[in-house]
């Protein structure tokens, strides 16, 4: 017990000495692909059958750093830094795709060109890094890639005697960089080269800016055959299209994040470098003239002194329970 209690008081004076860690979180929600329409073309170019389409593509990027902000007293003052180790980022993307799909035929004196069949279809894909994506790192580059999902899958009639049977997956894949450019304070700016900045500590407003590439890529494969009864079946064919990519470049600027550090304090009456923000009204108020009150002595140095006082009475007791005579010999 005694050996538990002394690691315990080590441990916790430690804390009260080295720094004040704060958990903080940045996030933002941004545009990672505007709405844009991309057009397969006619395939084939010529035929008796031919199929094309045409998608609209809307994407939503949802990007989360955190990390932890760490206030450390020093000899004349105190310092902020953010611990790199402890970085942590995540990127989700919402991705809503339309797709339609069109059909031409022109066979034994039929002819038929229309949209045959449309479906939106939502894909929501996470991928985490482990970094505050600093410019000077190099950022974070992610890749999204997302299950494929049949859009199209058609059995009909679309004229007297003639039947359409035809098919079609999407898949898409994404690709980000995210960069951040700096997160700051209202004292200073934090980068990848790991600043620390004069601080008195209390409440910290952090901000942080950057910017987000990405791409994304989508394929449609499928089979496409027009059957007229009692004559004969027309196309039989698969077609592939591999799109055009849609590249956007986005500017991130992050939710402001509050985060309440202890206030930190250069008089030698609080030796652990730490007072709450009642202390620090306390100080405001009595700067004019002399007080009787007595100074508030932060929780954790209460506990430091039972603990002490815990520890060297247990001490005491097991001495003189070991120079005791044992009166039964």
């Amino acid at each position: 017990m005694l050996a538990a209690l002394t690691i315990f008081l080590s441990s916790t004076l430690a804390h009260a000495t080295n720094g004040d860690s704060q958990p903080f979180l940045l996030s933002t929600e941004v545009e990672a692909w505007p709405v844009t329409d991309i057009d397969s073309g006619w395939w084939p170019e010529e035929g008796p059958v031919r199929v094309r389409t045409v998608l609209f593509a809307e994407g939503l990027a949802v990007v989360d750093i955190e990390g932890n902000s760490i206030v450390e007293r020093k000899t004349n003052g105190a310092t902020q830094r953010l611990d790199q180790d402890s970085a942590l980022g995540e990127a989700g993307i919402e991705l809503s795709v339309a797709a339609s799909l069109y059909l031409s035929i022109d066979v034994a004196g039929y002819t038929w060109e229309d949209v045959l069949h449309e479906q939106t279809v939502d894909f929501d894909v996470i991928q985490t890094f482990e970094s505050f994506a600093f410019t000077e790192d190099g950022g974070a580059d992610l890749n999204l890639p997302m299950d494929e999902v049949d859009v199209f899958e058609i059995d009909q009639g679309i004229l007297p005697m003639v039947n359409v049977v035809v098919s079609g997956s999407l898949s898409p894949d994404a690709t980000m960089r995210i960069t951040t450019e700096a997160i700051e304070t209202t004292e200073g700016t934090f980068t990848a080269n790991g600043q620390r900045v004069e601080t008195s500590g209390g409440s910290v407003d952090l901000d942080a800016e950057g910017t987000l590439v990405s791409e994304l890529n989508m394929l449609i494969q499928g089979h496409a055959e027009v059957c007229i009864t009692w004559v004969n079946c027309y196309g039989d064919f698969n077609y592939d299209f591999e799109l055009d990519p849609i590249e956007h470049t986005q500017d991130l600027a992050y939710d402001t994040n509050t985060i309440s550090h202890a206030v930190m304090t250069g008089g030698p009456s609080n030796r652990n470098g730490f007072e709450s923000d009642d202390d620090t009204d306390s100080s405001d108020a009595s700067t004019g003239g002399c007080s009787t009150a007595p100074a508030h002595t932060p929780p954790t140095v209460w506990m430091v002194v039972l603990l002490s006082a815990l520890v060297a009475r247990r001490s005491r007791s097991t001495t003189e329970s070991e120079s005791t005579p044992n009166r039964l010999s």
